[in-house]
C-alpha cells in the first residue's frame, strides 16, 4: 500500500464523509477553501467538526501519521506500555504498510479498548486496508472513511489528555494535520 494524496473533492465534498454538525454545516459556502474551512472551525472551536474534516481531509496514511504525531504529543515522557505499545504498532505499520503490521495494529488497539489517542491510532492503521474480518472468513473491507475518523478520534483524546490548554493543543494539533 502506498501513500495516498488527499482526496480531491472539495470542502463541501469532504465535508460529507463525516457527521458535521448543523453550526458546521451553516459555515459551508460554494467555492470555500478547506484551510478556510478548518479556520472557521477551530475559531469557533468546533474541535470534533475540525478533526473529523482534517480526519477525511488527508489521505489514509498522512491520518494515521497525523494520529500518531498527536499520540506521541500527548504521552510525554513515561508512557503506559499498552499505550507506547499501541503507537509502536501505527508507527511500525506507517513504515511496512504490510499485513502483519496492520494486524498487529488491530491487536494493540483491542488491548486498550479503543480508549487512549494510541489506541485510536493504531485502529485507524488497521482500518485503512485489507479486512475487518478474520483472515479465514469472507473479507469485510473497511469503509473509506473510517481511517480518518479514527484519526480524529485519536486527536480529540491527544488533545484532551493536555495540559491545563485543552484548546491550545487542540489548535495546534488540528493545524498539524493540515501541515501535512
Amino acid at each position: 500500500m502506498s501513500s495516498t494524496p488527499r482526496p480531491r473533492l472539495s470542502t463541501e465534498e469532504i465535508a460529507a464523509r463525516f457527521e458535521a454538525s448543523a453550526e458546521a454545516k451553516a459555515l459551508l459556502t460554494p467555492g470555500l477553501g478547506a484551510s478556510d474551512f478548518v479556520a472557521a472551525l477551530v475559531e469557533r472551536e468546533l474541535w470534533s467538526d475540525a478533526t473529523g474534516f482534517v480526519g477525511q481531509w488527508l489521505g489514509k496514511r498522512d491520518a494515521v501519521t497525523w494520529a500518531c504525531l498527536a499520540s506521541r504529543k500527548a504521552l510525554g515522557e513515561a508512557p503506559p506500555p499498552k499505550d507506547r505499545a499501541a503507537l509502536e504498532a501505527a508507527e511500525r505499520w506507517l513504515v511496512a504498510l504490510d499485513e502483519p503490521s496492520r494486524r498487529a495494529c488491530e491487536a494493540a488497539a483491542e488491548a486498550l479498548g479503543y480508549r487512549s489517542a494510541p489506541a485510536m491510532a493504531a485502529a485507524a492503521a488497521f482500518w485503512s486496508g485489507g479486512s475487518l474480518s478474520l483472515p479465514d472468513l469472507p473479507k469485510v473491507p473497511p469503509a473509506e472513511t473510517l481511517p480518518g475518523k479514527g484519526a480524529a478520534a485519536s486527536v480529540l483524546m491527544a488533545g484532551a489528555a493536555a495540559t491545563p490548554d485543552v484548546a491550545g493543543r487542540l489548535r495546534e494539533l488540528i493545524w498539524l494535520g493540515v501541515d501535512i
